[in-house]
């Protein structure tokens, strides 16, 4: 023949078992629990994660494929006109520095998986210098 006719079948791949899932997860996400700690005058520790449940099983969370995740960090002097500042930490916990002494802020923390939501807003006033030294 001078013109070859081709006739092409496609059906759906078969669905691999094999894949890890995450079925310990829900959609709706809670929202983190941040700790906020002194470290100087213009530093602060943060430390967050999610309450956990004793009677959950977390080891289906563990299996799952993506454990390299990442969490936003905002903070900002405490007044509704300043801007968030914001961090990427691939880690549950960060110092976050170059802040005024005697100084009120405001931090945050939530996870980068789709719809996730800010933890609650934690407030903390840094030290003065002479309170951190004597201590």
């Amino acid at each position: 023949d001078a013109e070859p006719r081709y006739l092409v079948s496609v059906r759906p791949a078969r669905v691999s078992n094999n894949k890890k899932s995450c079925s310990g997860r829900t959609k709706t996400q809670k929202p983190l629990q941040l700790v906020v700690g002194t470290l100087t005058p213009t530093s602060v520790f943060l430390s967050w994660g999610i309450l956990v449940n004793p009677q959950h099983d977390w080891t289906a969370t563990s299996n799952c494929a993506s454990d390299s995740r990442f969490y936003t960090v905002r903070y900002r002097e405490k007044d509704k006109d300043k801007k968030w500042v914001f961090q990427l930490c691939p880690v549950t916990e960060t110092v976050v520095d170059n802040l005024k002494p005697n100084t009120l802020y405001e931090f945050g923390v939530k996870d980068n998986v789709e719809d996730s939501i800010w933890s609650k807003t934690f407030n903390h006033k840094t030290v003065l210098s002479s309170k951190y030294l004597a201590i």
